[in-house]
């Protein structure tokens, strides 16, 4: 199969990393914090963590399109994480003021017959600052094994691509498989208020700048990708609270920025069973609706894309009749256990003497 010019091209480039326009990315971010940034390893009140999530899109291109295989069927995203939180509770049953976290964290972006894997060991420190720890200074990396693959068909990009020299009008042997490894670093200050929160992060993935083998005239080396985020929380009274947030990352020439608000719906006063929904944008690309529920540590959420950009299948771009534009769809779930006791504090009577 020939990959011509035009929108398949682009989709390619974006979705593998190794094809430099972008790293994968997530609509609802959030719900992959160690994907997002190894800083989040351990990020949590509790004693472990799990969770996952799933993104996929255009899965109607590859049918009735011309030069398409069929089994292109559009992008799939699993990505799955686990991590612990390592530290003593205060005996006061308050929360730790500062810890570490050590987490795993995995996911295979597939497109036809590429695909692009990644597997890694995460570890960050928390370190409280102040009297109570309200302030904190984070710091973490990550690094494990990045792999391309293909399978069965050979390759040819035919147009320039902005800031990849090395791959124009290069033809990519039908099969390979690329494997070196991947590290990432990052740091985020969090500060929590009365009634309100604010986290602000920046990684560095990929700064070793691994060299994969992708069948080329010369060995490739992935650029480096940086991503900074804003995490925002604010109470609306009893009922309800909103949290803005906002990320972004940028690889050689191409930027992407993501802004959304989730708002919360509380059923109690303790908080601890919440309705979640609201929407964004990403810039030139999509807008996009979620909605989600927390109840104690399980939090359910699921996102959809409207794509609002010239990439389409539809309209004058209409290729036998399909009607394929790129919706995203995706669906993650995290659970956050308390296995430890909460300390309960005895009331003390005081007998006075006379």
């Amino acid at each position: 199969m020939r990959i011509l010019k035009g929108l398949l091209l682009a989709f390619l480039m974006g979705i593998t990393g190794a094809a430099s326009a972008q790293d994968i990315h997530f609509t609802m971010f959030d719900m992959a914090p160690i994907n997002l940034n190894p800083v989040y390893t351990g990020y949590y009140s509790g004693t472990f963590r799990i969770g996952g999530i799933y993104r996929s899109q255009w899965q109607g291109l590859g049918m009735n399109v011309d030069n398409l295989d069929p089994k292109f069927g559009g992008f799939k995203t699993p990505s799955a994480y686990a991590d612990v939180a390592l530290g003593i509770p205060p005996k006061n049953g308050s929360e730790m003021k500062s810890w570490l976290g050590a987490g795993l964290n995995f996911y295979n972006d597939k497109v036809g017959y590429l695909s692009t894997m990644r597997a890694e060991l995460s570890l960050a420190y928390h370190l409280g600052l102040g009297q109570r720890g309200r302030t904190r200074l984070s710091f973490g990396v990550k690094g494990g094994i990045y792999q391309n693959r293909s399978k069965d068909h050979d390759y040819t990009w035919g147009e320039e691509l902005e800031g990849n020299p090395d791959l124009d009008n290069t033809s990519f042997r039908g099969e390979f498989n690329a494997t070196a490894p991947d590290f990432s670093a990052g740091l985020m200050v969090a500060h929590r208020g009365t009634g309100w929160g604010i986290e602000v992060a920046g990684s560095a993935n990929h700064f070793t700048r691994p060299t994969l083998d992708l069948g080329t005239t010369s060995d490739y080396k992935l650029p480096m990708n940086v991503i900074g985020s804003v995490k925002t929380n604010f109470s609306l009274g009893n009922n309800f609270s909103v949290r803005p947030m906002m990320f972004m990352q940028l690889m050689t020439k191409i930027f992407e920025l993501n802004a959304q608000a989730v708002f919360a719906y509380h059923f109690n006063s303790t908080k601890d069973i919440n309705l979640l929904f609201g929407g964004g944008y990403r810039v030139g690309d999509a807008a996009f609706g979620r909605i989600g529920f927390e109840l104690k540590g399980l939090i359910i959420g699921g996102a959809y894309d409207f794509n609002l950009s010239s990439l389409s299948l539809s309209g004058n771009n209409n290729y036998n009749g399909t009607n394929a534009r790129a919706m995203g769809f995706e669906f993650g779930l995290s659970y956050i256990a308390k296995i430890y006791k909460e300390i309960v504090i005895k009331e003390i009577l005081y007998n006075p003497r006379f």
